[in-house]
């Protein structure tokens, strides 16, 4: 593959790739584009917290190339994003012509989005009891006082989907007014990777063991299921390694030019500087979606408690990426299935896990599938109100891992 590059001469070609490959190392924090949109803190319990996006300032915003005219209404039924557990918040708030939050807003939408923090070994203990019948209930009434309205529309993505499945079917009946999954895997036996081969394979030895020896997972210390988020990260980028190749060969083709070096840091940073995983959530998410697949069949326990997704009864669309290297195409659809909605829809979309929520294509594909749709559900659009921030100013919360880059 030949370099390129740019109409700069050898040596200042030369300075800038020096420049930008040691900055790169040991000032990484200048190259991260991502969560810089204004955003107000409105709950936080420990790690997890909920923000709110004020209404954009500017009259039209940039997205890959091209130019949004913000909308001067928004619609009444605000949206709140929902990101998966082992990635952080600001994936939905990349690049400034990449973010989905600015997206949102410039479509008149009222933005919120749940974060779930960054745990750590000590945080073993956090289960899907904690998130979906403890925490987000909490985020769900934060956000609905906040915004004076009584039920809220919900994009969740790959495993925020499933919280947000889980959530709705036990909690948010009369809450959640339309419900969006991406790449959410609900039939974890039709996984793309290896891992829906082995739940298949395991499957049925590890019932017969249960029904032998009354020995099952939740026998076992939940710290042994906890993953450690550097492993969580070799695993994700093994998913699809030539791209990663191909996407460093690219880095090294353009280091010289800081905007290139800045848009690969942030996105390279989502791919390898991911939190841990859970024990306890992770050890639920093998034995009963993983082993027993229950979230196939459409129902199963929580906390103590029956979850139906029959119970679910919103409008839902679902959407799958046809080059999707984690959740299968039809991993993602059996969503459609399972749940008790008449309106629901299901789209597939160019990209792979990555690709399909936030990749260039996405931009033009994915989002405007998700607009389009919420639009049409999301009551009348009235002229924006731009309210004020606690102590009249905007409060930009730091990012869970700034620390980390830093």
């Amino acid at each position: 593959m030949a370099f390129h590059f740019p109409r700069l001469s050898f040596v200042e070609y030369g300075k800038a790739a020096f420049k930008h490959s040691t900055g790169r190392r040991f000032s990484r924090h200048r190259y991260l584009l991502q969560n810089k949109s204004t955003r107000q803190q409105l709950l936080r319990e420990g790690l997890f917290s909920v923000h709110y996006y004020p209404p954009l300032l500017e009259e039209r915003v940039q997205v890959e190339g091209d130019t949004i005219a913000v909308s001067q209404k928004h619609y009444a039924i605000p949206l709140v994003l929902v990101p998966p557990l082992g990635v952080y918040g600001w994936v939905f708030d990349l690049m400034t012509e990449r973010s989905l939050v600015r997206y949102f807003l410039a479509h008149g939408f009222a933005v919120y989005m749940i974060d779930w923090g960054r745990p750590g070994s000590s945080e073993n203990y956090l289960s899907l009891e904690t998130y979906t019948l403890n925490w987000f209930p909490k985020a769900v009434a934060v956000i609905r006082e906040h915004s004076g309205q009584a039920q809220v529309s919900i994009v969740g993505y790959c495993m925020g989907g499933l919280l947000s499945l889980i959530y709705t079917a036990a909690e948010g009946k009369n809450q959640v007014r339309n419900l969006l999954t991406i790449a959410s895997p609900v039939n974890m036996h039709q996984m793309s990777s290896a891992i829906g081969k082995a739940y298949q394979l395991l499957s049925i030895p590890a019932s017969m063991m249960r029904r032998l020896t009354g020995l099952d997972l939740n026998d076992f210390n939940s710290k042994l299921f906890h993953v450690n988020g550097k492993l969580l990260s070799i695993g994700f980028q093994l998913t699809q390694p030539t791209a990663m190749l191909s996407s460093y060969i690219d880095l090294i083709r353009n280091i010289g030019n800081q905007d290139y070096v800045s848009r690969y840091t942030t996105m390279n940073e989502w791919f390898t500087n991911m939190p841990d995983y859970p024990g306890a959530t992770m050890r639920e998410m093998i034995e009963k979606f993983g082993l027993a697949n229950r979230m196939n069949h459409g129902h199963f326990h929580i906390g103590g408690r029956q979850i139906s997704f029959k119970n679910i009864k919103c409008a839902l669309l679902a959407i799958a990426g046809d080059n999707d290297a984690i959740t299968s195409i039809g991993a993602a659809s059996a969503v459609m299935t399972v749940v008790g909605s008449l309106d629901k829809s299901f789209e597939v979309v160019p990209g792979g896990h990555a690709g399909l929520f936030t990749g260039m294509q996405a931009v033009k594909t994915t989002w405007v599938i998700v607009t389009d749709w919420l639009k049409r559900r999301s009551g009348e659009a009235l002229p924006v109100h731009h309210k004020a921030l606690e102590n009249g100013l905007p409060q930009n919360e730091p990012a869970e891992n700034d620390e980390a880059a830093k």
